[in-house]
């Protein structure tokens, strides 16, 4: 799980968990979409849609969440397909990785490392 202070505009994002609470009500809101990163402006952040429904509802127009809201709970996106030949991307892997260490998490380090040894002798 990443802040969003931690992505450039156009790259590619999911929420992962939801919106820090208001009145014991957590947002789900655009849980496991695929987004692209604009910018934070404003104590905003500023999104586009890539789904074919709002983007034919709403056109290019923008998506703003308030950014004390919305601040935490971002990964990267992982393209769903990969999954089905079995195909991880060491990328992800790898910045999970860095993330457990970051969080002192050794235990998630150590099955993460375990994943990417065993990915490269797959690979060989």
């Amino acid at each position: 799980m990443k802040l969003i202070y931690n992505y450039e505009k156009g790259d590619e994002i999911v929420r992962i968990v939801p919106a820090k609470p208001i009145n014991k009500l957590a947002d789900r809101s655009y849980l496991g979409q695929k987004l692209i990163f604009v910018g934070i402006a404003n104590g905003q952040i500023y999104l586009k849609h890539t789904d074919s429904i709002h983007l034919k509802l709403f056109g290019d127009e923008l998506l703003n969440l308030s950014l004390d809201l919305w601040d935490d709970g971002w990964d990267d996106w992982v393209d769903p397909y990969t999954l089905i030949d079995n195909k991880i991307d060491p990328r992800h892997i790898e910045n999970k990785l860095f993330d457990a260490l970051t969080q002192e998490d050794y235990e998630l380090a150590n099955t993460l490392k375990d994943i990417i040894n065993k990915n490269k002798e797959k690979n060989e």
